[in-house]
């Protein structure tokens, strides 16, 4: 369950996630997401899964963890976030063909208020 948050501690929480990454320390940035949307930590590896090898990332549901084809995609908040979506989803039931473009626009978001708040 998501704690009620102002727009503005949002903004902020998000703005923190990404500054995170950044600044490469994906997995504390993972800890914050998981804990404030109450799901399992998800693992973080670099390396590639068998036929998604021609992809940046992918998460492994059956393994709770995000494959990030390359090490520079450590510090990718895109990236990073994109794949924790799918880690989010995987808990849902009702999955859809939208997920992807999901994905992306949650990410987004994130990226979106890091830009907003580094600006005041």
């Amino acid at each position: 369950m998501q704690p009620l948050v102002t727009s503005d501690s949002m903004r902020e929480f998000r703005a923190k996630i990404v500054g995170l990454i950044m600044d490469g320390r994906p997995e504390r940035a993972l800890r914050l997401l998981a804990e404030y949307y109450g799901v399992r930590e998800p693992t973080l590896r670099v390396g590639t899964v068998k036929r998604h090898r021609k992809v940046l990332a992918c998460y492994v549901e059956k393994e709770g963890r995000i494959y990030l084809s390359n090490g520079s995609f450590v510090t990718n908040p895109f990236v990073i976030l994109h794949e924790f979506y799918h880690h989010l989803r995987s808990s849902d039931q009702g999955k859809n063909r939208q997920v992807e473009k999901r994905a992306d626009l949650f990410a987004w978001n994130f990226i979106r208020d890091f830009k907003s708040v580094s600006r005041t």
